[in-house]
C-alpha cells in the first residue's frame, strides 16, 4: 500500500505458478527431495506418475537447485524469465528437469487452474494499523510477499526477512494468519 508524501509499506500476496510446478513436479515424480522449509505434499495429492523418458534420478539431483531459482523468482516478483520455463535459463542448466516441465508443465497448469485459489483476504490493512497504533507511529517502509502453496497442513515459513511462504489452510484461519502476520510486521516495523 502506498501513500502520497511518504514513503509506505506494500504487501503482496498470492500463488506463484513457478512455485506451484515445482511442488507439481515434486509430487507427481515423488522425488525425494528435502525443501527448505519442509513442505507436506499438494492438497488435494496427486498420483505418481512418470512419463517416458523422464529421468526420476537426474531430476531428484537438480530439483533443490531449480526449488531456490523458483522461490528466489517469486521473492523478486519478477515478470518474465520463469523458472519453470523449459527454454528459460533455470532449466537449461537442469535437463533432467527440463525434461520432466515438458512432460508435466501442462498437467501442472491445469491442477493450478482446478484446485489453486486464493483462499481469501488477509487482514493486512488491520495488521499494519494495529502495529502502528501499538507503536506509536507509521511503520517504516517495508516489501513483504506472502506466497500461497496448495499443501496439506499448516504452513507459515519465513523464508528471509521480506518473504514468507504459508499454506492455503494456514491463511484461511484467520485466527492464525493474522497473529503470523502481526509478528512479521512487527518486525519489520
Amino acid at each position: 500500500m502506498r501513500f502520497a508524501g511518504r514513503e509506505s509499506w506494500q504487501v503482496s500476496h498470492g500463488t506463484s505458478q513457478a512455485v506451484n510446478t515445482a511442488l507439481f513436479i515434486r509430487d507427481t515424480l515423488a522425488l525425494s527431495v528435502d525443501t527448505v522449509p519442509e513442505l507436506p505434499g499438494l492438497d488435494p495429492s496427486v498420483p505418481v506418475v512418470v512419463p517416458s523418458g523422464v529421468d526420476r534420478v537426474a531430476a531428484a539431483e537438480e530439483w533443490l537447485g531449480w526449488w531456490a531459482d523458483v522461490l528466489d523468482h517469486a521473492r523478486a516478483d519478477l515478470p518474465g524469465g520463469a523458472p519453470d520455463d523449459p527454454a528459460g535459463a533455470s532449466l537449461q542448466i537442469r535437463p533432467g528437469l527440463r525434461t520432466a516441465v515438458q512432460a508435466l508443465g501442462a498437467a501442472a497448469v491445469e491442477y493450478g487452474q482446478r484446485h489453486v485459489q486464493s483462499r481469501g483476504a488477509l487482514p493486512i490493512g488491520e495488521v499494519v494499523r494495529g502495529v502502528e497504533d501499538r507503536i506509536g507511529r507509521y511503520v517504516k517502509p517495508f516489501r513483504l510477499v506472502i506466497t500461497e502453496v496448495p499443501v496439506q497442513g499448516l504452513v507459515w515459513e519465513r523464508m528471509t526477512e521480506t518473504h514468507v511462504i504459508a499454506s492455503q489452510r494456514f491463511l484461511s484461519d484467520p485466527a492464525r494468519s493474522a497473529p503470523a502476520l502481526r509478528t512479521v510486521v512487527e518486525s519489520l516495523a
